[in-house]
């Protein structure tokens, strides 16, 4: 009988602890850390990209040359006369890197571009087109990339491999491009995978902070996995307290406890 004092405390332990608290949950929630410029706002920070093996580049030529034109930038892309999908007339018609980390430009001939940075790429090629053309200013060319390429693994709503069209995407946009983050998502670990020449690096941020936006990881670069981990509570299987289902589990387990502890001292 000295037992039944203590099951509401029992009980009351293990629902706390399987509880998923407000601040799991919400992103970016204030921090002192957050650094802004002299305007109040912001300032935007994020890593130069260099160009890896199987990116796909995009060359834009503006020049009042028409012969040039034709030449440089008609026999170099087919984008309007390729149909089929955003991403198969992008393959189809863009520059790839190949896996020696070359680019070939017809008329231009083969640049070896692997780690460099969009700047250098269109400085290189911006270059020998001056010699082509001999009459430097006479054209000017841009290095873009094609597409930024990103996976989402874990706690996602959709993941899988995620292709954006676009020159930036930070991590928020990605994730809501995802379907956003399960309720079990570890919001504080984030864990993003990026790819260098000179090896992969292992980067976790805190969306619950409003400070990540200060990060230069903010900022997702092609090839990039993000990785989102489960919280503890989905992994010892009690389920965050939050819907009826995970009342019954955690009542359950309550109740197997208490069964099992009253069992063993009656022997």
């Amino acid at each position: 009988m000295k037992l039944y004092p203590i099951i509401p405390l029992i009980l009351g332990i293990l629902f706390l602890n399987s509880c998923i608290g407000v601040k799991d949950l919400k992103y970016l929630q204030p921090s002192e850390n957050l650094q802004l410029n002299e305007y109040g706002l912001i300032p935007v920070t994020y890593e130069d990209y260099r160009v890896k093996k199987d990116d796909i580049l995009t060359m834009t030529l503006i020049t009042s040359d028409k012969n040039a034109s034709r030449f440089l930038t008609e026999e170099n892309t087919t984008v309007f006369k390729t149909t089929g999908s955003e991403d198969s007339r992008l393959r189809t018609s863009g520059l790839i890197i190949d896996p020696d980390g070359y680019i070939t430009i017809y008329g231009l001939g083969e640049f070896y571009v692997y780690g460099l940075t969009l700047k250098e790429i269109t400085d290189l090629v911006q270059t020998q087109l001056n010699q082509v053309l001999y009459n430097e200013g006479k054209a000017e060319v841009r290095m873009n990339l094609g597409a930024i390429r990103y996976y989402m693994v874990g706690e996602i709503g959709s993941p899988g491999e995620k292709i954006e069209h676009s020159n930036r995407i930070d991590l928020l946009q990605a994730i809501a491009k995802s379907g956003d983050l399960t309720r079990f998502a570890n919001r504080r670990q984030i864990r993003i995978i990026r790819e260098y020449p000179e090896g992969k690096k292992n980067i976790v941020l805190d969306i619950t902070r409003d400070d990540i936006m200060n990060s230069p990881y903010f900022y997702l670069q092609s090839g990039d996995q993000i990785i989102v981990d489960p919280l503890k509570e989905k992994i010892s299987g009690v389920g965050g307290g939050t819907t009826v289902g995970d009342i019954t589990q955690f009542m359950s387990l309550g109740m197997s406890a208490i069964t099992t502890y009253l069992f063993f001292k009656s022997l």
